[in-house]
């Protein structure tokens, strides 16, 4: 049995382990996909950096934290008034990344050492990663602040938590990780499961993403 001191140090950990790793990529120019597509390799490091984070965020906390399962296993319909909102998000989300990617594709472009037929080994890891990256944030550390705190502080804590991991991304993705997070927070707490955040966070970046790799490798 895991003690709650060695729990909060697995915890840091994985935490400080992966900000760590990010550093680095930001050292190395390799902070998303559109940079990676431009860089021999770049792919295959992201591929990596995605694979440590499934075990970091995922594995890891499954096998040793047996009780948080259940944000997992636990897949309900919620009410009316939290799945009207949750699909309302969903396509609000779907929406931006759109926009969003089109006002990059236009102002950076950019072209690709890949072809398209390399996508599908990145995107089954990355959604595979997106998963259990909520599962940690959303799931195991928020989840793990309510066993001290209130939901608003437990929340403002795991947003501090979401927004510090992501502080070698651009001022507008940094800023943003304030109300996303907010709001995905809230969303797991209400539904006590990491799959409506899971979805939510996968129309955000499915759409950004796909976009992205196809028009630079075949666009250009």
């Amino acid at each position: 049995m895991i003690t709650v001191e060695n729990k909060w140090i697995i915890i840091t950990m994985a935490f400080i382990t992966y900000f760590l790793v990010s550093w680095v990529y930001k050292r190395i120019e390799v902070v998303n996909l559109q940079k990676a597509l431009q860089i021999r390799n770049g792919l295959r490091l992201l591929n990596l950096k995605h694979s440590l984070g499934i075990v970091l965020f995922g594995v890891l906390f499954y096998i040793l934290f047996p009780d948080l399962r259940n944000l997992i296993t636990s897949l309900e319909v919620p009410r009316l008034q939290i799945l009207i909102p949750f699909l309302v998000l969903a396509i609000v989300c779907a929406l931006i990344s759109w926009v969003s990617v089109k006002g990059t594709i236009q102002s950076e472009g950019g072209i690709s050492h890949y072809s398209f037929s390399e996508a599908w080994l990145y995107f089954i890891i990355r959604f595979v990663f997106l998963f259990w990256y909520e599962f940690f944030f959303r799931g195991v550390l928020l989840f793990s602040f309510l066993e001290y705190y209130n939901p608003t502080y437990a929340i403002l804590f795991s947003v501090m938590a979401y927004l510090v991991i992501h502080l070698f991304d651009s001022k507008k993705e940094i800023l943003g990780t304030i109300p996303f997070g907010i709001v995905l927070c809230i969303l797991a707490y209400q539904t006590q499961s990491v799959w409506y955040v899971f979805a939510i966070h996968l129309a955000l970046s499915a759409v950004y993403e796909i976009s992205i790799f196809y028009h630079q490798t075949l666009k250009t």
